[in-house]
């Protein structure tokens, strides 16, 4: 099996002004630039025939919009939020409700759409069994990794690409 780690386009500055700084960084949206540059992330992705089984996503607004381009641009048809995909999202318990799903050979490529460094992190633990912050993931740049079945752990993955997004637009 194989798992995209991909970024959310350019969002909006987070407005620091604003008394509830959690909630303002919740509903942030992609920018016109972030909108256009990751919907050619998509018709790269395209091109290059990648296409997802199951997209899930953090609930936030700028994650959400960034799987939709993906919906949008066909590359898959199934989209389900986690709230473990927030930023300082809880790999543990994604992992554990993931590996608790029943066995579903229909899904060879899962993406997971969030932020940084939460990602960078998720795939230096599942390759390295440490954060090592060596990985840096630029807005819509992507990590694959590759799992030689569907159960996803810590130090069972194989790094298979990382994708800045200059590549990908």
């Amino acid at each position: 099996m194989y798992l995209y780690l991909i970024r959310h386009g350019i969002a909006e500055d987070p407005d620091f002004l604003i008394p509830n700084l959690i909630a303002s960084d919740e509903i942030r949206t992609l920018t016109k630039l972030g909108r256009k540059n990751f919907t050619q992330v998509a018709h790269k992705f395209q091109k290059l025939e990648l296409t997802f089984d199951l997209i899930i996503t953090s609930p936030l607004v700028r994650a959400r919009q960034t799987a939709e381009i993906l919906i949008d641009n066909q590359l898959s048809s199934q989209l389900e939020l986690s709230s473990d995909l927030k930023p300082g999202g809880n790999l543990s318990a994604w992992l554990t409700d993931w590996n608790a799903r029943p066995p579903n050979t229909a899904i060879s490529r899962l993406a997971l759409v969030g932020h940084e460094p939460t990602l960078s992190e998720w795939a230096e633990l599942l390759v390295f069994g440490k954060v090592c912050h060596k990985l840096i993931l630029k807005k819509g740049g992507t990590i694959g990794l590759k799992f030689l079945d569907r159960q996803i752990g810590i130090e069972m993955a194989q790094l298979h690409c990382v994708i800045p997004p200059k590549y990908l637009s």
